[in-house]
């Protein structure tokens, strides 16, 4: 009972953590709510896992809720892998575009972002 309590009270805090945040859009955190939502059902009612790994073929409920969560692991760093690749073409590409206008630009034009570097 005391794991449960313990895990209850940490994916609470996830939950609020996740309501709280402005950042991503409301789609993402519902789903992840619902995900937090279904994970305290599931630590409370672990039977009802075991019942549904049988179902599908896997001798524990504890050894399905572990493959789904490998699956769902390997899809986010995926995701954010490709991400990084979007995000590092973007600044590769804004440099280039300040290194072009820089270059084309006469100096007396060109200030530079700190202005302790001024001569």
């Amino acid at each position: 009972m005391t794991i449960q309590v313990f895990l209850t009270l940490i994916l609470c805090v996830v939950a609020l953590l996740v309501a709280m945040q402005q950042v991503t859009s409301r789609l993402f955190r519902v789903s992840i709510l619902l995900v937090v939502a279904f994970g305290i059902y599931l630590v409370w009612s672990p039977d009802d896992a075991s019942r549904a790994a049988h179902a599908l073929g896997v001798g524990r409920g504890a050894d399905l809720i572990a493959y789904l969560w490998l699956i769902v692991s390997l899809g986010l760093v995926a995701f954010l892998y490709l991400k990084i690749v979007v995000l590092s073409r973007v600044v590769t590409e804004l440099a280039r575009a300040i290194a072009l206008q820089s270059w084309m630009a006469p100096e007396s034009q060109v200030t530079p972002a700190n202005p302790d570097e001024r001569t």
